[in-house]
């Protein structure tokens, strides 16, 4: 019996059906931060920017976003303006009402799932898109009507289907614009809810510096060293200008590292005297770490702890390296040394993906072999500059402590040899110690070499001190004097003790005796710069002989 011919498959009415509850996660349940919508719209700006770049339209340091705050203290708002690419007119309201649909991958661009511009849905009363390409005279707008919008997901209402809700809350219209313009403008007009404090500055530049693609403050020492390590990994950090406008008055945006940070004691500060880098061409990244006494954990929110960056963006924040941390012991009780440190990791590698609130990221193979790397490169390495800190700390307070006193102890008015030999071996052993890396991790180099450089001072004048041995007690020159007449010396005796005698003169002669100046620069020496030592000994010797003594 032959088997019935397979028949073709009949097309069935479309069950799909998405709800206008939708809206609400990718709006209100987005992100747990509100701010994090104005990082989405800085995030397509950049990329904008850098396809304007790459198409030649601007150069790489053209690229400019600039943040205005404006409206009413009843009812603020805020807009995001770049001088990107701009969206071609006759694709622009498709573009802008598209729901993860966006054409930019995750190669090029740092956002790429077309869902971060609904972000500002939740905060406004409206939200509008304005935008041109260059060479067109038209901008296209689009508005929406955020208001109505969060009705269809509010308690209690009925499910719309989305695409109504979007043609229902949406209008386009046209107007002029100049031919050489290029831009994207996202306003939220009529800031609400928490959206309000978007236009506090006091929380507004501290989350805008710690997430943009900026540059560094040139304050910062070691900011020249940071970009040449990107350089020279063949991945150059891309940056923007952003500027924060309120009224008339421009506040440029930097990244907010800097050579000194508070810590939890109030008067103690970390301040850093070096950065350590780390490169993994294999796996895909590279980054530094600050170096400093470690004294505390640093209170700076900005800063504190090691920041992931994809595209010169911020990840999540100092949660990210704190979790790594917490995985090296059962108990995680290295986490908490993370925020001792500041730092940055840059992520090159094109399969590790931020997450879609991203806040961290999307688990996969790459991701775990960069996680497991920076875990034992990294996080191993701060634990480990922050425990040895302490002891680094005490280490060099002996040796502030030991050139005290060998300085005044050199510069003894009467030395024998033995003690010169004492004192060599102790100077020997200073030198010794601040040689050995190992004994002084994380200590400041200028500082070693300030402490380097006395305490061989001290050692070149040691070694020209002349040997001046105790005189005997009186009662045995009797003696010997008493022995002398008992035994009755002959002429020929004395005429040898006469010729030692003179034998000593000469040595003593030829020896270079240390001068009251000579002594009197030691001690200067210790805590001036030599030429202002040696200004002063000679005021202070000219002084004494004016004195008498």
């Amino acid at each position: 019996m032959k088997a019935p011919a397979a028949q073709p498959l009949k097309p069935t009415p479309d069950p799909i059906e998405v709800g206008s509850f939708f809206l609400e996660t990718m709006t209100t349940g987005m992100y747990e931060d509100p701010f994090h919508c104005i990082r989405e719209y800085i995030q397509n700006g950049f990329d904008a920017i850098q396809d304007a770049v790459r198409q030649g339209i601007i150069s790489a340091d053209d690229g400019r976003v600039l943040i205005s705050l404006g409206g009413s203290q009843r009812s603020p708002s805020l807009s995001v303006r770049d001088n990107g690419t701009g969206i071609p007119t006759d694709r622009a309201y498709s573009t802008l009402v598209s729901l993860g649909a966006s054409r930019k991958t995750p190669a090029l661009h740092a956002g790429f799932r077309g869902i971060g511009r609904l972000a500002g849905i939740a905060y406004a009363t409206t939200l509008r898109f304005t935008t041109s390409a260059a060479g067109e005279e038209i901008a296209t707008v689009v508005e929406y009507d955020c208001g109505r919008i969060r009705g269809y997901f509010s308690p209690g209402a009925e499910p719309v289907d989305v695409r109504d809700v979007m043609r229902s809350s949406v209008t386009t219209s046209k107007k002029p614009a100049a031919a050489d313009e290029h831009f994207t403008e996202v306003e939220m007009l009529g800031l609400v809810n928490l959206g309000k404090e978007f236009v506090d500055l006091t929380k507004l530049q501290p989350y805008l510096r710690t997430i943009s693609p900026v540059e560094y403050s040139d304050s910062f020492d070691y900011a020249d060293r940071i970009r040449a390590l990107a350089d020279g990994f063949g991945a150059p950090l891309a940056t923007v200008h952003i500027e924060l406008r309120q009224k008339k008055e421009r506040k440029p945006i930097l990244k907010p590292y800097k050579n000194s940070y508070p810590t939890y004691k109030k008067t103690t500060f970390s301040k850093l005297h070096n950065i350590e880098t780390f490169t993994s061409p294999e796996h895909g990244w590279f980054g530094w770490i600050g170096v400093s006494n470690f004294p505390g954990e640093i209170v700076d929110e900005m800063a504190e702890g090691v920041r992931f960056r994809i595209k010169n963006i911020q990840v999540g924040d100092a949660g990210i390296i704190e979790g790594l941390a917490e995985e090296l012991t059962a108990a995680g009780s290295e986490k908490r040394l993370q925020p001792w440190a500041v730092g940055e990791i840059f992520l090159t590698n094109p399969k590790v993906v931020p997450n879609a609130r991203r806040d961290g990221f999307e688990d996969s193979a790459a991701w775990r072999d960069v996680r497991r790397e920076i875990k034992e490169l990294v996080v191993r390495r701060i634990i480990k500059l922050v425990r040895s800190a302490s002891s680094t700390r005490s280490a060099m307070k002996a040796l502030d402590d030991a050139l005290s006193k060998l300085t005044s102890q050199v510069s003894a008015e009467i030395m024998d040899q033995a003690e010169k030999t004492r004192l060599e071996g102790l100077l020997k052993k200073q030198l010794q110690t601040l040689a050995s890396p190992e004994k002084l991790v994380g200590a400041d180099p200028k500082e070693v070499s300030r402490l380097t450089s006395k305490f061989k001072e001290l050692a070149e004048f040691l070694a020209k001190r002349a040997i001046v041995e105790p005189e005997p007690p009186e009662d045995e020159e009797e003696q010997e004097d008493e022995s002398d007449d008992e035994t009755g010396d002959s002429d020929e005796d004395a005429d040898t003790e006469g010729d030692d005698a003179s034998d000593e003169e000469e040595e003593d002669e030829d020896s270079a005796p240390v001068t009251r100046k000579d002594a009197i620069l030691v001690v200067l020496k210790s805590e001036l710069e030599a030429s202002q030592a040696e200004r002063l000994a000679d005021a202070i010797v000219e002084k004494l002989a004016e004195l008498g003594l």
